[in-house]
């Protein structure tokens, strides 16, 4: 009996959490945008959509969590470095609070950015998984996790070697 009522106050319990992703479905289009900057390359929208006041969890090794002017660079970085830029077989999720785990309007990403260096024409493949959330329709905090280091390194040109002596 004690079962009974236990397992019928987890159902009312449950059932009684609202589910509404309205919050997360206006987001995800927000997110959405500021991929594309990237493969279109549109740095003037996409400076548009990042929050003044935004915190970054950095993809480079060493970087931490940077600012406004720190994101500008690395997305002028990777705009002006880099064509044929395209963020293949995205999974949207929704974000959860860290203490409740209900959706909280934050955006989730994980899917394969590929593409070529501009210098050296060597393309890229790299997996990445990205956290966004929203702010007044602009993304205050954020979050890239990808070898950023290692695909670098793919694209960078060939070491010269010093010609044989004869």
């Amino acid at each position: 009996m004690k079962y009974l009522v236990l397992s019928l106050a987890v159902m009312l319990t449950a059932c009684s959490q609202p589910d509404d992703l309205a919050l997360y479905k206006t987001n995800v289009e927000i997110a959405k945008k500021v991929i594309t900057c990237y493969e279109t390359p549109d740095f003037e929208t996409f400076k548009s959509l990042v929050h003044k006041d935004v915190e970054h969890q950095s993809p480079m090794y060493g970087q931490g969590k940077v600012d406004y002017e720190s994101v500008m660079g690395q997305a002028k970085f990777y705009m002006e470095g880099f064509t044929n830029v395209s963020f293949e077989n995205p999974v949207w999720l929704p974000g959860v609070d860290e203490k409740t785990l209900v959706a909280d309007g934050s955006v989730r990403v994980y899917g394969t950015w590929k593409g070529e260096s501009r210098e050296t024409g060597k393309s890229f493949s790299v997996d990445a998984y990205h956290y966004f959330a929203v702010q007044d329709g602009q993304i205050s905090m954020s979050g890239d996790y990808f070898d950023a280091t290692g695909m670098v390194l793919a694209v960078s040109a060939d070491p010269v070697t010093p010609a044989e002596e004869e």
